[in-house]
């Protein structure tokens, strides 16, 4: 029960500004709109929620960045990381299209217009479904033998963002 109860308390479901913050703060994504026609055919995508669900769509196309959450560089916090991230670019709103292919795609959205309640990854970044899990928040159904599996995937997302050194942006404390 105390574990849970901490789960409950430091992982609350977050608000689609304080995810904004950790894309764009952490991760150097560029949030794009959703109306921009070189991105039509991602939000056309079955699994990508309805348009007027969008609150956020964020191009994450840094070297270092997209290492991280493909697993290739382990944490922010090494020195792969830092000497990577040295030599990354940032490109204006118009090369956007070039990054595309290698860019990987966060679609943010809510049903209540405030919190984080679904999201949607068009590209690589395996890691950057632990952060955003986390992000969705710790329900009370993980607790029922039902959801055992959910909630073992909810400790082990823990430990790979506390690995990847973003677990103190995203704990409530």
């Amino acid at each position: 029960m105390g574990k849970n109860h901490y789960f409950e308390k430091s992982f609350p479901p977050k608000r689609i500004k304080g995810v904004d913050y950790i894309l764009k703060h952490y991760l150097e994504g560029t949030e794009i709109s959703k109306e921009d026609k070189r991105i039509k055919f991602i939000l056309d995508d079955p699994y990508a929620p309805e348009m007027e669900l969008i609150k956020g769509v964020y191009v994450i196309y840094k070297k270092a960045i997209l290492e991280l959450l493909e697993g290739r560089i382990r944490s922010i916090n090494s020195y792969e990381f830092n000497s990577t991230k040295k030599k990354n670019r940032t490109i204006s709103d118009e090369d956007i299209e070039y990054v595309l292919e290698t860019a990987t795609i966060v679609v943010l959205a809510s049903e209540n217009g405030q919190i984080l309640t679904t999201y949607f990854i068009a590209g690589s970044g395996e890691k950057l479904n632990s952060i955003l899990n986390l992000c969705l928040g710790y329900s009370k159904d993980l607790e029922s033998n039902e959801f055992k599996v959910s909630l073992q995937n909810f400790i082990d997302d823990i430990e790979v963002v506390k690995q990847m050194g973003l677990l103190e942006e995203i704990i409530v404390k």
